[in-house]
């Protein structure tokens, strides 16, 4: 009888311990998933690219229709150089040039977008603008590669998970200080756990964009290569229902003292007119140093490239 109650005891006791040692393991468990959460919480949430329409010039900008009736020189047999771009007298000037979408879970652009010139910001701004400014020595390497690798870094996506393409796009793109910058950053698929976290008290567009930069890196992190899947995570369905304060084709003062007039077609392509007034004897266009931004929060914002379009 004292053997029976003695095991019952030792039984009743490695019970009991079990279960203690197993909300000691949920307890480390769940404090562990804190830990993890608040050390990438910042930067999920942090932008790589920071530009907006606050650091666009929203006073001197001039109605679609201004240089209407002018004559335009069109710049798609211009001289261009890589350091210098084009070399502008006093007149009017029209391009078509390939474009790159900066901005994960929002629109593409509509004729409902007016656009209005920017300068690159954010912790990624070197990175972007390399891969952007090389390729026009790098012309063969496809332009939807060029938009993924944009998109990826965009996402805080890491490196080891984009594909052979993308990777060594990036080593003729990048310099060897970029691509170990590059290699070294990253983030893999956030829990759902984690990304409410994040997005807790955050507007409701800025949750979009941070579950678009999560689905993006879920990509990366499949097996998957289609383009097409990539782009339906990348832009929202439809048309930006919100009426933009700045219309289509509206013209705004650069800082160098021209003025510009950006027309998207697509996140893809855009026509830019330039208007150089007589006060200048000439300027250096470059246009890969642009970014197109829109007065809509919620439209894409376009990072303009060197390379033409026009015989498409």
């Amino acid at each position: 009888m004292k053997k029976f109650i003695l095991l019952f005891f030792l039984l009743s006791s490695f019970f009991a311990n079990s279960q203690i040692f197993d909300l000691l393991k949920d307890k480390v468990k769940d404090k562990a998933t804190h830990l993890v959460g608040d050390k990438v919480i910042d930067a999920i949430t942090t932008e790589a690219i920071t530009t907006n329409f606050k650091d666009c010039n929203k006073v001197d900008v001039k109605n679609p229709d201004f240089g209407v009736n002018e004559k335009y020189t069109n710049l798609c047999n211009a001289t261009f150089s890589a350091t210098d771009g084009y070399a502008l007298k006093p007149g009017f000037y029209t391009i078509e040039l390939k474009s790159f979408c900066m901005h994960a879970g929002t629109y593409a652009p509509s004729k409902g977008d007016g656009y209005l010139y920017a300068p690159l910001k954010g912790q990624k701004k070197d990175l972007i603008s390399s891969l952007i400014k090389n390729w026009y020595t790098n012309q063969d390497i496809p332009q939807q590669t060029v938009q993924a690798l944009v998109w990826g870094i965009i996402a805080k996506s890491s490196f080891k998970n984009m594909s052979p393409d993308m990777q060594l796009a990036a080593t003729r793109l990048l310099s060897k200080n970029e691509l170990l910058s590059l290699s070294k950053m990253g983030l893999d698929f956030v829990p759902p756990s984690v990304m409410s976290k994040a997005k807790r008290n955050l507007p409701p567009a800025v949750q979009t964009v941070l579950e678009a930069e999560n689905k993006i890196r879920n990509f990366f992190s499949s097996s998957s290569s289609s383009y097409a899947e990539l782009e339906r995570l990348a832009l929202l369905g439809g048309v930006n229902p919100v009426t933009s304060e700045i219309s289509y084709g509206s013209w705004g003062l650069h800082p160098k003292g021209y003025w510009t007039s950006y027309q998207p077609h697509g996140y893809k392509q855009m026509t830019v007119r330039i208007y150089v007034p007589s006060s200048l004897n000439f300027v250096n266009y470059i246009p890969s140093d642009d970014v197109a931004v829109p007065a809509n929060t919620g439209s894409q914002r376009l990072k303009v490239s060197d390379i033409l379009y026009c015989n498409n």
